[in-house]
């Protein structure tokens, strides 16, 4: 079958929770419908506005706060902290899925065994401890065992083989307990075989981002780890066209490319998008981290240039991709200052097609004004160098 651009736009953002505000509900239990449904909350330590899995939850909740991600880890242990394409927060109940990577890493890493032994031993002794525990106690050198460098590559080794797991986080350091003292009795632990696996991960990731092409699957990572050595490609093109036969998933032509999705997806496609408002989105964010997928059905091209030198980027340290209805319009370079309590707007680049009026800039202004509430700024500074008019006409609506 074919869908246009825009129905396969719409089929994405409904999957993403993006199609309407507080598409998953409010609260804590709206917090675990959004993990679910993504299938995984990228976390970033960058923090010139929000750090990432904060501001993916705020974009679809509403009323989230980030003690309901700490609430759903530590204290319910719904979800768990694990890599998916990258660090994560994850649902609880795809834990046995990630067993597989566990056992490879353990089995594929070299580790200092002394260490390893010591650091598990002080945490079953002691509970969770961090890094920072074991440092060398003040005014002595470190040294041995106890130097923290060996310490926390043995405690990441251990985390990534799945001996110990994240139990909270303090601050932003990550707490360590003993795997069996964090995850929940009720939780299976039975391993997959290979083809159980594969089918759950395809299933999983056209169920939460609605599209999908076989490499954009193979680009999340996660039915083969990067630590495991054999193309997966191949496999997942059979799983497809097996999947296909069976009715559970329709092949469609997109821009001249197979793409696939989920049949009670496309069914339940809404008919039309709720009137459309601006959405600030996270570098980060489970819609745009696919960048070519991103350039071939949403028409923009996007790169975080924090990671590139100064003298190299075309617009800022950290730009913010802007959503209006199913269009991406453009980006914007923020940072909130909170010693201020504001929120700066640094510019604005639209694309070239977008057409500035007073309707646009209403949604703007209230998309600044949501976001800096967010932040917990009061106060918002813009500034559009390109477009003085713009910028006026911005200000004068703040």
């Amino acid at each position: 079958m074919t869908l246009t651009i825009s129905q396969a736009r719409r089929l994405i953002l409904n999957r993403q929770g993006l199609t309407k505000k507080d598409a998953f509900g409010r609260g804590i239990n709206a917090v675990e419908r959004a993990i679910k449904t993504l299938r995984y909350v990228q976390i970033d330590t960058i923090s010139v506005v929000d750090r990432a899995h904060h501001h993916v939850l705020k974009t679809r909740v509403s009323n989230y706060q980030p003690k309901h991600l700490e609430q759903l880890l530590s204290e319910k242990r719904r979800i768990f902290e694990y890599w998916h394409h990258a660090a994560a927060y994850l649902p609880m109940e795809d834990y046995r899925f990630y067993l597989p990577i566990m056992r490879g890493f353990g089995a594929s890493r070299k580790v200092n065994k002394k260490v390893a032994t010591e650091v598990l031993a002080r945490i079953r002794a002691e509970g969770p401890l961090m890094s920072k525990d074991f440092e060398a106690p003040p005014g002595k050198k470190n040294s041995g065992w106890w130097d923290w460098k060996p310490a926390k590559l043995a405690m990441e080794h251990l985390f990534l083989s799945g001996q110990l797991m994240v139990a909270e986080r303090k601050g932003f350091q990550k707490c360590f307990d003993l795997t069996e003292r964090v995850l929940p009795a009720e939780v299976d632990t039975t391993l997959p075989d290979d083809q159980e696996r594969a089918r759950f991960y395809v299933l999983q990731i056209l169920a939460s981002q609605g599209v999908s092409r076989p490499q954009d699957i193979a680009y999340m990572r996660t039915i083969a780890s990067r630590w495991e050595k054999y193309k997966i490609l191949p496999g997942i093109r059979g799983l497809l066209e097996e999947l296909k036969e069976s009715g559970e998933v329709i092949e469609m032509n997109l821009a001249g490319q197979l793409y696939y999705a989920l049949q009670q997806d496309v069914e339940a496609l809404p008919a039309r998008l709720p009137k459309p408002r601006i959405i600030l989105l996270s570098p980060f964010d489970n819609l745009v981290i696919n960048r070519e997928k991103l350039s071939q059905l949403f028409n923009f091209d996007y790169q975080i240039e924090c990671y590139v030198p100064e003298p190299k980027r075309k617009f800022g340290y950290f730009t913010l991709p802007i959503l209006f209805g199913d269009k991406f319009i453009g980006r914007t370079d923020c940072k909130a200052h909170r010693a201020k309590n504001l929120l700066e707007i640094k510019n604005i680049w639209l694309e070239p097609k977008v057409k500035i009026d007073d309707s646009l800039a209403q949604h703007f202004v209230s998309a600044f004004n949501a976001y800096a509430e967010d932040l917990g700024c009061t106060n918002i500074k813009i500034n559009v160098p390109q477009d003085m008019n713009f910028q006026t006409r911005l200000r004068s609506l703040v």
